[in-house]
């Protein structure tokens, strides 16, 4: 199993762990997040192995086959992340609800989430697409699930900590457009 880009899941020591402790979580962890059918679809290694990290997997090319895969598909999960100052979106093919494949689909869908919610921040996640898809993806992304880190760090990242980050299911009619504010930076460099 490839390392790196996939790696999204760390594991985060409590005082109570031990090291040998913490080694079988972080090999179970990574070893159950990524179900057979997303390690078929998503682990691509490049034609030039990386010499420091030989089982790495670009996510690009792990995206590049998806899309490649997904060409003929006809269900679509669409994602918002509104913020104070605008509003991400994003649109990807998804295998349909029962397909052998589905669980890559959930799985590039969550990566792609953390993604843009570190480039832009998100006060909340709003899903609309195949019912099991969106709701796979919301229990990722709450109390528990395998983004509880980012669910408890994007109040205090939006600087609202005292407000809950919601994942919402919605139709698709109902997801705010893409709204991007420029931001100035840099203007004091000295």
């Amino acid at each position: 199993f490839c390392s790196s880009a996939f790696d999204f899941a760390p594991t985060r020591p409590t005082p109570a762990e031990t090291p040998e402790k913490k080694a079988r979580t972080a090999k179970t962890m990574t070893s159950s997040t990524m179900s057979a059918a997303a390690k078929k679809i998503l682990l691509v290694k490049p034609q030039v192995t990386a010499p420091l990290d030989p089982d790495f997997c670009p996510l690009v090319l792990s995206k590049k086959n998806y899309l490649k895969l997904t060409e003929g598909c006809t269900d679509f999960l669409q994602w918002a992340m509104p913020r104070a100052d605008g509003c991400a979106t994003y649109k990807l093919p998804v295998f349909p609800e029962g397909h052998e494949d589905a669980d890559a689909s959930v799985y590039l869908a969550c990566v792609l989430i953390q993604e843009m919610i570190w480039q832009r921040s998100a006060s909340k996640l709003l899903l609309a697409g195949p019912p099991k898809i969106c709701e796979a993806i919301k229990a990722a992304y709450s109390a528990g699930g395998a983004y509880e880190f980012e669910v408890k760090s994007m109040p205090n990242v939006c600087g609202t900590p005292d407000a809950k980050f919601e994942v919402e299911i919605v139709k698709p009619e109902e997801l705010p457009t893409t709204k991007d504010t420029p931001q100035v930076c840099g203007k004091e460099a000295n």
